[in-house]
């Protein structure tokens, strides 16, 4: 069923494009007449794509967009989406479902003046909601400086729009009118100038029954260059929004509203140095209130919050030959405080007590972050690097009865060297160190207080004389998570991940290529003895991916085609400690050392196509065996923890998934005299 609906999908859309190929021109040619002159051109984007996610999940995306002018005065702009996620698990099964429709119509009647008119529909099915618009467009454009000669480029923009609305969910239905309003304007402060002062005026409202829609931009960006040494950039921006949605006995309103700056400066301080500084302050707001759709519902309360964010950065640059540094300071603020309104006519008593109740979310969040980096090059073909960076977040609950309260430091350094040899030979290696504090400030939580010391080693190696080549990486960490109280250290852990990554390729021919892909992931989980510093293994994970093929290409000038066979295995073992129950009385837990196994492997093929006119056809498909089994060692002694019986271990399941992908990118652009 899943591969129906993609397979169907994907056919109709092909012959939607070839339909739109063929019936565009023809329009084209029926409302613009052979005798104006101008050359037009049409653009159409398809891009479709659809897999298997998962052992009973599938997803498929279509995009089609595209762009026809019908006549030199004369356009149409239009968009096609489809998002499905499908899993058949479950009566019924679930289904995502989503879709939406653009058109835009736009005719020049003069210079300054434009009408036209924008649709458009979008539809979910896992929410139930549909959602669309008719609207007129009308435009007008002038200079803002006719008088002056020397400044043809400051302009402003006008467009008015307004027409029907229509939205459907939670088994309502209404309808009503929109509109708008947007301007743009364009202005060049002086002569001189070279950078423009861009504004951005934009606002639409919807009327749909009791609920209102509604949103409101404005935002402003300049850029200027002081001389050859420093510029700056300045950004004013201000979002408004309200959403109205139903609830239970009344209209949900959700009130957002924001003001933002944005301050930039860059400072070269001398052919080898400079400084950058960002800085930027936002502050939103959001508020959630309720009316009765009648009076025997009940009222909810009114609530909201105010919020202040604070980021800057600071940067210092310095490039020469043998060295180069870098050195960041970053300094983050978020302050939220939550309110409400006394809209069900409270006792002042019971007032305090809700304000308070809803004060208890208030939070303060400050980050310091500082960074460095120094690189040397000794010589031309290596380098030495040392990173270096420092984190502490604090946060700060003012109520009593929050115990969020906590402090985050993070501490790391890395040191990376890198060399090129001769015989195209490079070998790096990285080795580096963190220190995480995770504390908290009130007694009630101190149990979750831990300091975490990470270590990390990353050697790797590259050779690729000709036609041979081999790149081989390894990653090896390890964490040591300790509990701060004593009463807490049954829950220190240690961690060693390794992992490791080998890619062995020939080149036969310059059209035939082999390839071989191994994949290693080790992750062992254990019980830490700190003072002692020993470790008592609990769990194991191993993982192997090998796979390998053989890649066939031709083609020239039409296009480039390529054919990739091979095959892929997939393992995953987890080793760890179980009980063995004893089958007829549901009892006697035995001591086993078990291991759960997970394989998947088939043979895989893949096919790719591109063409230099803009087409691209990507296909693979994976046909898996999914195999998974148990294997156990028995131990000695009883064990309280997971338990399984001889049938449990012996049981055996084995399916066939065919795993596939289909991904089409197809830009189509004609020329023709209309």
């Amino acid at each position: 069923m899943p591969c129906c609906r993609a397979s169907a999908s994907a056919v109709c859309l092909l012959l939607l494009t070839a339909l739109l190929i063929l019936a565009l021109p023809t329009a084209a040619q029926v409302l613009a007449p052979a005798s104006s002159s101008p050359t037009t051109d049409s653009l159409l984007l398809l891009s479709f794509r659809a897999r298997r996610v998962g052992v009973s999940t599938y997803a498929q995306q279509t995009d089609l967009r595209g762009r026809t002018l019908l006549s030199p005065r004369q356009s149409v702009q239009y968009r096609l989406l489809s998002d499905w996620i499908y899993d058949d698990r479950g009566q019924p099964p679930f289904v995502r479902e989503d879709y939406a429709a653009y058109l835009l119509h736009t005719l020049a009647l003069t210079r300054r003046w434009q009408v036209g008119q924008l649709a458009h529909y979008e539809q979910s099915r896992a929410n139930d909601t549909r959602t669309g618009a008719w609207l007129a467009r009308l435009g007008y454009q002038h200079r803002l400086r006719p008088a002056t000669a020397l400044d043809t480029l400051s302009v402003a923009r006008y467009v008015l729009f307004g027409g029907v609305a229509y939205d459907s969910r939670n088994a309502r239905r209404d309808a009503g009118p929109s509109y708008g309003l947007e301007v743009t304007t364009l202005i060049y402060p002086g002569q001189q100038a070279r950078q423009p002062v861009a504004l951005r005026l934009f606002g639409t409202r919807s009327q749909l029954g009791p609920r209102v829609w509604q949103r409101t931009l404005a935002e402003g960006y300049y850029e200027r260059s002081f001389d050859e040494f420093s510029s700056g950039t300045l950004r004013l921006g201000y979002r408004s929004n309200r959403a109205e949605d139903y609830v239970p006995g009344n209209v949900q309103r959700i009130q957002s509203d924001t003001i933002a700056t944005q301050l930039s400066w860059v400072y070269q301080l001398s052919d080898k140095a400079s400084f950058r500084s960002d800085n930027s302050l936002a502050l939103p707001r959001r508020a959630f209130a309720y009316r009765q759709l009648g009076a025997e519902a009940d009222t909810v309360q009114n609530l909201g919050y105010h919020q202040q964010e604070l980021d800057t950065r600071q940067e210092v640059r310095v490039n020469s030959k043998k060295l180069q540094f870098m050195l960041l300071f970053n300094y983050r603020e978020r302050n939220r405080n939550y309110s409400l309104e006394n809209n069900r006519g409270l006792s002042p008593t019971r007032l305090t007590t809700a304000i308070e109740r809803e004060q208890i979310k208030d939070i303060s969040e400050k980050t310091t972050l500082w960074q460095s980096e120094l690189t040397w090059l000794p010589r031309p073909r290596h380098s030495l690097s040392l990173l270096g960076s420092a984190q502490l977040l604090r946060v700060d609950t003012p109520s009593d009865d929050n115990d969020q309260d906590r402090d985050e430091a993070q501490h790391s350094l890395r040191l990376v060297w890198v060399g090129r040899w001769a015989g195209a030979f490079r070998t790096s290696l990285a080795a580096g160190a963190e220190l995480r504090q995770f504390v908290f400030i009130r007694a009630s939580q101190s149990a979750e207080n831990y300091t975490d010391r990470l270590l990390h080693w990353e050697p790797s190696f590259t050779w690729a004389p000709g036609k041979f080549s081999l790149k081989s990486t390894y990653h090896l960490w390890v964490s040591y998570q300790v509990r701060d109280r004593l009463s807490e250290q049954l829950k220190n852990r240690a961690s060693r991940v390794l992992e490791q990554q080998q890619h062995l390729s020939y080149q036969f021919t310059p059209r035939l290529l082999t390839s071989i892909d191994y994949i290693r992931r080790e992750n062992r989980i254990g019980l830490l003895n700190w003072p002692q510093f020993k470790e008592s293994p609990l769990d194991t994970t191993i993982t192997h991916d090998l796979s390998a093929a053989v890649r066939h290409s031709w083609g020239k000038l039409r296009g480039q085609n390529s054919i990739r066979l091979g095959y892929r295995f997939l393992e995953q073992r987890t080793h760890g400690r179980a009980a063995l129950l004893d089958a007829a009385g549901g009892s006697g837990s035995t001591l086993i050392f078990l291991r759960s196994l997970t394989r998947q492997q088939g043979p895989e093929l893949a096919y790719e196509r591109r063409t230099r006119a803009g087409f691209s056809l990507e296909a693979s498909l994976w046909l898996q065996q999914l195999r998974t089994f148990y294997r156990y060692t028995p131990g000695q002694g009883a064990y309280a923890g997971t338990g399984y019986t001889s049938e449990d271990l012996a049981r055996e399941t084995r399916n066939l998934y065919p795993y596939f992908e289909v991904a089409v990118n197809w830009r189509i652009r004609s020329l023709r005299r209309v």
